[in-house]
């Protein structure tokens, strides 16, 4: 049974339905223009593909964009309807200063959140900045596991300098104890990413959509750039399978993945060990 790293909340019908300008956001914001499913539709992507579990992701947008997408306790009560099938990840703004500090350990403390989801450029935060630092702390404290956004953002209405995955290793070098997940690879400064992760043993990547094309394409550009013997002898062990569902459909980036040219016990700690030591289930 597999995990998947990287699950947005954003569309999911029963809070849609609930909160109608989430559909809005998720178009004008999200640039997302399928239309939304009910959870019984992501948990059946999961069943196809074996994937017993997945981290559901919010993204608060609240100060630059006027947006939740969702909000924390929306996805604390997603958890809570499909049970141990998702966990739960929290998402504040940091730039928010102390309110960002105790929304964090709020969703630790009383929504059962086990990590948390940053996007520096729909955020609009400086990711070495003291405010983005103190949450890093307040997150290895609370030993919550970052999922954050690097590389490419698509639209243009965001900036990308402070995506830059070589951001993340001083942070990852003073803050030992906290995990970080580079999302996406870092694509296109994949190299980068890849040397912040050699270099600091507390660093994930995730596969989710890095490159503009099918999930296909997008190993086959990835494995152009990483050979296999360099994925095997170093990444082996910190390698994520996400799949960035609903912006790309579970079932395609999972047969991507699992058809990979690398050793089977590569493949599975990719597909699920890799992902239980991120997230401290081990």
């Amino acid at each position: 049974m597999w995990i998947d790293v990287h699950v947005h909340a954003v569309l999911v019908k029963e809070l849609t339905d609930d909160r109608p300008e989430l559909l809005r956001d998720a178009r004008e914001l999200f640039d997302l223009r399928t239309s939304p499913q009910p959870l019984s539709t992501l948990l059946g992507e999961m069943d196809a593909c074996n994937v017993e579990t997945c981290v559901l992701l919010p993204i608060n947008c609240e100060k630059s964009l006027g947006s939740r997408m969702p909000s924390n306790a929306e996805v604390a009560g997603l958890v809570k309807r499909a049970g141990k099938r998702l966990i739960g990840f929290s998402s504040v703004d940091p730039s928010a200063g102390k309110s960002a500090l105790s929304d964090l350990k709020e969703s630790h403390d009383t929504l059962g959140l086990k990590g948390l989801k940053l996007n520096p450029a729909m955020q609009a935060f400086d990711p070495s900045g003291p405010e983005a630092l103190e949450t890093y702390e307040e997150a290895e404290k609370l030993e919550m596991p970052i999922l954050i956004h690097t590389g490419l953002t698509f639209s243009n209405r965001f900036s990308i300098g402070h995506n830059h995955p070589l951001i993340y290793d001083d942070i990852a070098r003073k803050h030992p104890k906290l995990k970080l997940c580079l999302a996406h690879m870092g694509w296109p400064w994949v190299w980068d990413a890849v040397a912040v992760t050699i270099r600091n043993p507390n660093v994930y990547l995730d596969t989710s959509g890095t490159f503009p094309g099918t999930p296909t394409e997008t190993m086959r550009q990835i494995m152009s750039l990483i050979s296999a013997r360099v994925i095997e002898n170093t990444l082996g062990d910190r390698l994520m399978f996400g799949s960035d569902y609903p912006r790309i459909e579970m079932n395609k980036m999972f047969n991507a993945i699992s058809s990979l040219p690398l050793r089977q016990d590569v493949l599975e700690a990719i597909l699920r060990d890799n992902a239980l030591a991120f997230l401290g289930e081990e």
